[in-house]
């Protein structure tokens, strides 16, 4: 071996000066050359990637001399055959390679330059695309290798193209929602604070957006995450303005009734009389509201218990018509109720005085009525809130809040007309509301009239607006 190297060794000295030689050029032109003249060429140039281009340059034309440094001194060795073939393989494997990389690290700080000026939402697509370009550069690189050392390209294509379907088949909807995050995010189709209305019946107000779904909070205080994909593809309603918040909440009350016999009963209709004149209020209001509330689902015009019993009873068909044509919701009071319905009975006695008892067992027993109001855990903010309570609040709770917050409670009106008026000074609306006779419908009719109604005014709000 001595021999051969005290025989060669100007073949042997002569390479590594010159690669060593290429070397020193190398560093000068990375640290000296390269970054001077790029910076000179580029000065005027304001964009921020600046830095990181000229960076990458630089590193590149390293690898470049160090690679024909080493390609020029295999050229003059005296190494030939398969190991000069397998050396320049190997360099220009290197040299790709050393593409590769430089490409990838501009890609992928471009995108950490950008990632960290746009919103939070898109810091994670931002991180699975690095993912991405990484997995496409190494792919590029694989095939660029195969390709210099004549391996077979082919099972690498179908490896390539059996994972791409499986991902496209498995991430699917993650892709889908991951497009249309890009597109809401972006183009601001929905923003933090919106309230959305979505056809499948979801709504509420956007709490956060990020590139997978929108989270929004219903009036009832859950969290619904909507899928952008879907929120994209279904037709949606955007109010950009907040609602209109009320002065004070409403709060849905209802109410659990007790019947309870008071003693009374009158066999004739001069005992009814002095019973309606000394009965507790809670039994009025009982005999003239209980048979709408019983039977709110069979019929939509019921009549009060007294015009029954004197109609089925006693055979007193005029009186029983007169009485059935009492209009309850003319009046602000039980009070009123009771001496409108003492003075058509006493009216009928003066005009006709005879008067007959009832068979046994058919006598006129007097109920009244003993309840317990109690709060719901429902509380409304706002006419979008309030509206959809109302699809689904129970029928106790609209008893209480339209018939017996005026008669019994005497309030001058109902308490959504009276909260409408007070609380959001919408006095045209309250009107509108207050125009709906309830003894005319049945109690699911005025919650669908109801709704009816606010749900065009929000709409005309919306439209105005």
């Amino acid at each position: 071996m001595f021999e051969w190297i005290e025989k060669n060794w100007l073949s042997v000295f002569v390479p590594f000066i010159v690669f060593f030689s290429f070397t020193i050029l190398a560093f000068w032109l990375r640290f000296r050359l390269v970054p001077s003249y790029v910076n000179t060429k580029l000065k005027a140039v304001k964009w921020q990637g600046k830095e990181l281009l000229i960076k990458n340059v630089t590193i590149f034309a390293f690898y470049c001399i160090l690679i024909l440094g080493a390609y020029t001194a295999i050229e003059i060795s005296p190494v030939k055959g398969s190991v000069y073939i397998a050396i320049c393989r190997l360099l220009l494997s290197l040299f790709f390679l050393s593409l590769i990389y430089v490409l990838h690290r501009i890609s992928i700080g471009i995108l950490n330059l950008y990632s960290n000026q746009v919103k939070r939402p898109l810091f994670k697509p931002f991180q699975r695309l690095k993912t991405l370009l990484t997995i496409c550069f190494i792919a590029i690189g694989l095939l660029i290798l195969f390709e210099i050392w004549h391996f077979p390209t082919t099972p690498f294509f179908i490896f390539i193209l059996l994972g791409c379907t499986v991902v496209l088949i498995v991430f699917k909807d993650e892709i889908s929602n991951l497009i249309a995050g890009f597109e809401i995010i972006n183009d601001e189709i929905v923003k933090k604070g919106d309230y959305i209305k979505l056809e499948t019946a979801e709504e509420g107000t956007v709490i956060n957006t990020t590139w997978r779904h929108v989270e929004i909070k219903t009036f009832d205080d859950k969290i619904i995450f909507i899928p952008n994909g879907r929120l994209i593809k279904t037709r949606l309603e955007i109010l950009r303005k907040p609602p209109k918040r009320a002065k004070a909440p409403f709060r849905f009350y209802t109410r659990l009734n007790i019947k309870e016999l008071t003693g009374l009963k009158a066999k004739n209709l001069k005992e009814l009389l002095k019973y309606i004149k000394e009965a507790p209020d809670s039994a009025i209001f009982y005999h003239t509201h209980d048979f709408m509330e019983e039977y709110h689902y069979l019929i939509s015009q019921p009549s009060n218990e007294f015009a029954l019993w004197i109609g089925n009873v006693l055979g007193y068909d005029i009186l029983s018509e007169k009485l059935s044509t009492v209009d309850i919701f003319e009046f602000s009071s039980i009070g009123e109720i009771r001496k409108r319905i003492a003075d058509i009975i006493e009216e009928y006695i003066n005009n006709y005085p005879h008067d007959k008892n009832c068979e046994e067992g058919e006598e006129f027993h007097f109920i009244k009525s003993v309840g317990a109001v109690m709060p719901t855990a429902y509380v409304a903010h706002d006419l979008r809130e309030f509206v959809q309570i109302l699809k689904f609040i129970s029928l106790n709770s609209l008893f209480f809040h339209i018939y017996e917050a005026k008669l019994r409670l005497g309030k001058i009106s109902n308490d959504f007309s009276l909260w409408l008026s007070e609380s959001f000074e919408e006095k045209e609306l309250a009107e509108k509301i207050m125009s709906i006779d309830p003894y005319m419908h049945t109690i699911e009719d005025i919650r669908e009239k109801l709704v009816s109604i606010i749900e065009n005014h929000l709409e005309m709000e919306t439209a105005s607006g």
